[in-house]
């Protein structure tokens, strides 16, 4: 059986005859039974018969068929493969030959022969050609484990140019939290020098990258990389520096909002924070960092006779004196732990772990308004364009009913004067008051009637709106808008 598989998957067709033929016997023996003959090898009608089949299947008469089969099948050939030669001389790489032993790949019949445009097959390219920057395996990637928040972690990455020709090395970028201050290449001597971008590098050369992870203000998983651009055909390279950042701090709340704040009132808010390991220490609040009006307390809580304490408690105070708008600001604390790895500082000290708070306020006078300013977008000569501004007053003592502003539309302010520029747009606004049901304030709707035919480019004026208020007589918004040339239609 295992001598006849090949040929019957060389020869499909000999097999299909050879099935057919196995049939004949069974088929002459039911004909003669259905006739009531006794069945007989050698009965004419199947000899017949058995002709006429095998001269269907292709086999002449006067040959034994079985044999005959067998014969077709034993010496049926094997479809040819299609004809091939080496690759022609003038296609190989350089430095390379026919004979050197190589797989070049084939060459087909020319195209020509066939009646085809000659087409130049592709030239076989050697992958090892050029320059190459490659990393030790497994080495693209450092992981520093699990550090603490602020610490600088350092690692140095070994590669080398192990192309054929010189590596230019034209860039290096990392990632934010990154930084590749310096690259260095190896000297002819074997040393390792500062290295200057755009220079060669000869094959075989080693080629170190410095780089730095900065974990300040950075928590839980990071993942930073470092794109290298250079010459090498394969495009950029691309180094990594895994860590896990751990909290040196936990502050509780980190952000302390403190909404809207009247002015010459004084909110409080407070916040706590600790060194996440238990460690005792040193802080102390940067004043640099306090916005006007906002006050601050530190106190350690259960400290040692130096005064270091693992958790501290901190009180923000806005007011009394905190000016009329919005306040935000990052408070920065500062601890007497130095951090590892950090670079000296200019002032000749390793920097120290530090903290952040966000603090948040609106300072508001008797009045607040929304939006700040009056846009009216992109219009055209003679369009109609209407915005509204609500003016809220929250001094009980003063009340819009008992009488309505004075709203009036004027060029800009000039500057370092309490006086206001004539406006040539003045006359085409129309300001229409309206109270707010429910609350102490009023709706203004501004209605551009339509800007003249030859107004073209951007315009800027100022709506202004005086107030019988003894803190604050008056309130004043910009106007903006740009007109586009050509009347509506």
């Amino acid at each position: 059986m295992s001598d006849f598989q090949p040929a019957t998957l060389k020869n499909p067709l000999g097999a299909l005859r050879l099935g057919l033929i196995a049939l004949l016997p069974p088929l002459f023996m039911l004909g003669a039974c259905s006739s009531g003959e006794a069945p007989t090898a050698t009965s004419g009608t199947s000899s017949e018969e058995s002709a006429k089949l095998l001269e269907g299947l292709g086999y002449a008469g006067g040959e034994e068929p079985v044999e005959a089969a067998l014969t077709g099948l034993a010496t049926s050939e094997p479809a040819k493969k299609p004809t091939t030669k080496p690759v022609a001389e003038s296609n190989l790489p350089a430095g390379h030959s026919a004979d050197d032993g190589h797989d070049h790949g084939v060459q087909t019949p020319r195209l020509a022969d066939r009646g085809v445009d000659e087409v130049m097959p592709p030239k076989v390219l050697d992958h090892d050609d050029g320059p190459r920057l490659t990393y030790k395996l497994n080495q693209e990637k450092h992981e520093f484990g699990r550090l603490m928040q602020g610490a600088v972690a350092h690692h140095t990455f070994e590669l080398a140019n192990t192309g054929t020709e010189d590596l230019i090395v034209k860039q290096v970028k990392p990632t934010c939290g990154c930084t590749v201050a310096e690259v260095f290449v190896e000297s002819d001597a074997g040393e390792m020098e500062r290295y200057t971008f755009g220079e060669p590098i000869a094959v075989g050369r080693r080629i170190q990258f410095p780089a730095k992870l900065h974990t300040a203000n950075k928590s839980g998983h990071q993942n930073v990389r470092i794109n290298i651009f250079s010459n090498d055909p394969r495009g950029t390279i691309q180094l990594g520096l895994v860590a896990d950042i751990d909290p040196f701090f936990n502050i509780a709340p980190r952000f302390l909002n403190f909404g809207q704040v009247q002015v010459g009132e004084i909110v409080v808010k407070k916040a706590t924070l600790s060194s996440s390991k238990g460690q005792a220490l040193m802080l102390e609040m940067d004043d640099a960092s306090l916005p006007a009006g906002a006050s601050t307390e530190l106190v350690p809580v259960n400290p040692d006779a130096e005064g270091r304490a693992a958790r501290w408690d901190l009180t923000v105070t806005v007011g009394p004196d905190a000016a009329e708008g919005n306040l935000s600001r990052s408070l920065s604390v500062t601890s007497d732990v130095p951090i590892p790895g950090a670079d000296v500082g200019l002032d000749g000290k390793v920097p120290s772990y530090q903290a952040s708070i966000m603090i948040s306020a609106q300072v508001v006078g008797p009045f607040t308004f929304s939006p700040a300013y009056l846009s009216m977008g992109l219009v055209r000569p003679g369009q109609v364009q209407v915005r509204t501004l609500r003016i809220e007053c929250h001094d009980d003592s003063f009340s819009f009913a008992s009488g309505a502003p004075e709203v009036t539309v004027v060029g800009l302010q000039n500057p370092g004067t309490d006086t206001f520029r004539e406006w040539e747009y003045s006359g085409f606004f129309t300001p229409t008051l309206r109270p707010v049901t429910g609350k102490n304030a009023i709706d203004i709707e501004l209605r551009l009637e339509g800007l003249p035919d030859d107004a073209a480019g951007s315009f800027r004026g100022t709506l202004l709106i005086n107030l019988d208020h003894p803190d604050k007589s008056r309130i004043s918004l910009v106007i903006t808008g740009v007109c586009r040339g050509g009347p509506v239609k």
